[in-house]
């Protein structure tokens, strides 16, 4: 049977699509290969055919994650305009906060992984996020740039750390309360760039 040129990339995507929502679910050290290769579908051998490692997978899954977070960031400055910021602010303290895990976003759930992990990761990860300061600065209306990048790092601390609080409290209206302090900051902290 002959596949077609881009099979292995396809399958490769697939695995890392299934092997980030295996890590955010469980923790590095709450699934093994075994289980992230049952998440994508695939034997344990097709998972060693594309990632050396568990954690070279993990690596390769928060990257991806990341990226995938700029991106959706990039694309909604665009579509939104200035009012970008306070639609992202609402789905992430709505939408990521109340979603499965698989599904919650790599930043607020693969960073305290990413902490114990080794250089290369943290090396890796620290590029993303960079990348995601960047993005978010260049949609700060006003300041300068060091002043917008410095609103950029607190923004990005608000969202990830309200999430993750929100997301361990059992009531749903302290959760709420959370969110929308949370998006209320986030703004404000958007409006006083340079002052």
């Amino acid at each position: 049977m002959r596949y077609a040129p881009d099979h292995k990339e396809k399958a490769k995507t697939k695995i890392l699509h299934a092997v980030g929502r295996g890590f955010r679910r469980q923790g590095f050290a709450g699934i093994g290969v075994d289980g992230l290769a049952k998440e994508a579908g695939v034997t344990s051998g097709a998972f060693y055919g594309h990632f050396p490692s568990k954690a070279e997978a993990f690596q390769a899954a928060a990257v991806a994650g990341l990226v995938e977070l700029r991106q959706a960031i990039e694309t909604l400055r665009a579509k939104e305009g200035n009012r970008w910021l306070a639609k992202f602010a609402g789905f992430y303290m709505s939408t990521k906060r109340t979603c499965d895990l698989r599904d919650s976003c790599a930043l607020q759930s693969l960073t305290p992984e990413v902490a114990r992990a080794d250089q290369a990761t943290r090396v890796a990860y620290e590029a993303e996020v960079i990348g995601i300061i960047e993005a978010i600065a260049a949609g700060l209306p006003k300041g300068a740039l060091p002043a917008r990048r410095k609103a950029a790092w607190a923004i990005l601390a608000l969202l990830s750390g309200g999430v993750t609080l929100a997301r361990a409290i059992n009531d749903p209206k302290v959760g709420a309360q959370i969110a929308s302090s949370v998006e209320t900051a986030v703004i404000n902290a958007a409006e006083t760039v340079g002052e």
